[in-house]
């Protein structure tokens, strides 16, 4: 996590928002494809970046739960309402949200985050409220 943090600051930095990581100092084994973890991070963390308002205030968390680990990607931003939750990890979906942002994408990101989440056999789950922002974890096995 902390080799790939720098690029997660400067992304946020450019709007002049904050990175906090709470990574717990955990000694596990993560069997992942190192390109595909990347991308789940970055991907969250841009999202957390696009879809606040002002300044981006997003929190990277690593905790140990019983066997597994969780990561935790939360921001303070525009947040997602009820009714578009079930579908956000849809391929090519994206929240309607008229003029209120103009954010480029094609709905890809999170059917991403969700296609590499289920090849690793991780339980992805999310926590949103419209202006509270919104929260992603992901709880993977660990392999002692």
């Amino acid at each position: 996590m902390n080799s790939i943090s720098p690029s997660l600051e400067l992304k946020i930095g450019e709007k002049n928002g904050s990175l906090h990581l709470n990574l717990e100092p955990i000694h596990a084994l993560i069997r992942a494809d190192r390109l595909h973890l990347t991308n789940i991070l970055h991907n969250l963390v841009d999202n957390g970046v696009k879809y606040s308002k002002g300044a981006p205030d997003i929190t990277v968390q690593l905790q140990k739960v019983g066997d597994d680990l969780l990561l935790r990607v939360k921001d303070q931003g525009i947040g997602i309402a009820k009714e578009h939750q079930k579908h956000i990890f849809s391929k090519f979906y994206r929240v309607p949200t008229g003029n209120v942002h103009n954010v480029k994408g094609f709905g890809l990101g999170l059917f991403y985050v969700k296609t590499i989440c289920k090849e690793h056999h991780w339980k992805l789950r999310l926590e949103s409220e419209p202006g509270k922002g919104t929260t992603i974890e992901i709880r993977i096995p660990s392999q002692s």
